[in-house]
């Protein structure tokens, strides 16, 4: 048994310690950089084939839409379903759906509408996946050192910015796109056999012969009743429509005000990523010294709008380059810490609807870069990302006049 000081004062890596967590983790891993592949991937054919700007408007639409329309859905199956045996189920889908577009690919059968019909259906498998993954953790590990593997959680998906579309563009350049979905596949089936080898007792709720919708509105209702829970999915939406919209416009900054072209965006990229995976790792080591997360997440968020200011006046890309790190911490570290409490929190029979509600923020993205980039459109770039980042301040600013939040612990 360990000590109580290893439990409560848990090291940067202690969740991994857990054999289901680090199962889970490690089936993450390969997850994303499966999922990094595909998106990439999809996005290359899709041009390659068309050579029409206008296709990769239809495949982000594609990919989008079908997370919009069933998230919320995908929330109340995990509550109602295993979510172990839901997870295999949506990992398999997803692994031979990529089996399929690798064998279309490399037969030549490769047309626009099946590659964008097979990126609505990834994204429609995803949305019941989602919910699912994160309403599982808090199954996988102890509550002593939940804060650590939502932490560690993040590490793929940081790290994987950095990474996955590099060794896939890599590939592709040296092999043609099918190698990047023949990629994809691979670690979809290792995410698969990885994930079935959890133990997890069978904890879903008896629901009966409810309908989903008013089981639905049920998860969406207790968020919207719950003053803390509301603020803290709205910092998570604020951050999806106005803080992460400046990435859509970075090609301007690295090629009109810094004319650095195409090495200077890939910079400005990296710098975010760098900051955000140093951000993971700080909160997984300290999470237990925070003893009040809802002040420092909400400090956190008001530096992320402060910095997205800054950041928009930049006059060059050395000073730009400085700023992205803050942003990219600032934002995973005040994030994680949100999602650490929703999950501590919340009931579990409503977890995977409220944590549904949260990962819908995320997917909201798109509608963030549309939005700023309607702004650099009817003024510029610059007063696009400076109104994004007061947004962003002025949101966290007023909710840290709330004692409620303030005290969250």
């Amino acid at each position: 048994m360990p000590s109580a000081s290893a439990v409560t004062r848990p090291g940067t890596f202690a969740a991994l310690g857990v054999r289901n967590y680090r199962l889970y983790w490690l089936g993450l891993i390969c997850y994303v950089l499966g999922h990094r592949a595909e998106y990439v991937t999809f996005a290359w054919l899709v041009w390659e084939v068309t050579r029409e700007p206008l296709y990769l408007g239809y495949l982000g639409l594609a990919q989008g839409l079908p997370l919009i329309v069933f998230q919320l859905f995908g929330g109340v199956l995990a509550d109602r379903a295993d979510r172990v045996r839901l997870l295999l189920v949506t990992q398999a889908l997803t692994a031979l759906k990529l089996t399929l577009a690798f064998a279309l690919t490399v037969s030549g059968f490769a047309r626009v509408e099946y590659l964008l019909a097979l990126a609505a259906l990834s994204s429609i498998f995803r949305a019941f996946d989602e919910p699912t993954r994160m309403s599982l953790v808090p199954q996988l590990i102890d509550r002593a050192r939940l804060p650590n593997a939502i932490a560690l959680g993040s590490i793929p998906w940081q790290a994987s910015r950095i990474i996955g579309p590099s060794i896939t563009g890599i590939l592709i350049a040296a092999f043609g796109g099918s190698v990047g979905l023949g990629l994809a596949a691979l670690c979809s089936y290792a995410a698969l056999a990885l994930y079935s080898r959890l133990r997890v007792p069978h904890t879903a709720a008896a629901h009966g012969h409810r309908r989903m919708l008013p089981e639905l509105m049920e998860g969406v209702s207790f968020v919207a009743r719950d003053f803390v829970f509301a603020a803290l999915v709205c910092l998570a939406l604020f951050n999806a429509l106005f803080g992460l919209s400046y990435v859509t416009l970075l090609p301007i900054f690295a090629d009109v005000y810094f004319a650095a072209g195409s090495v200077g965006y890939g910079l400005l990229q990296a710098a975010h990523g760098v900051g955000a995976l140093v951000g993971t790792l700080t909160i997984a080591t300290i999470a237990w010294r925070i003893r009040r997360p809802g002040r420092a997440l909400l400090i956190g968020a008001a530096v992320m709008g402060v910095m997205l200011i800054v950041f928009s006046r930049a006059p060059v890309i050395g000073l730009a380059l400085a700023v992205l790190p803050i942003v990219g911490f600032s934002n995973t570290f005040y994030l994680t810490q949100v999602s650490t409490f929703l999950q501590q929190k919340v009931p579990d029979h409503l977890r995977g609807r409220v944590m549904s509600l949260y990962a819908l923020c995320w997917n909201l993205l798109p509608l963030g870069g549309l939005l700023g980039g309607v702004l650099a459109a009817a003024v510029d770039a610059r007063f696009a990302v400076l109104f994004g980042g007061v947004m962003v301040a002025a949101n966290a600013l007023i909710f840290l006049m709330s004692r409620r939040l303030r005290g969250i612990g």
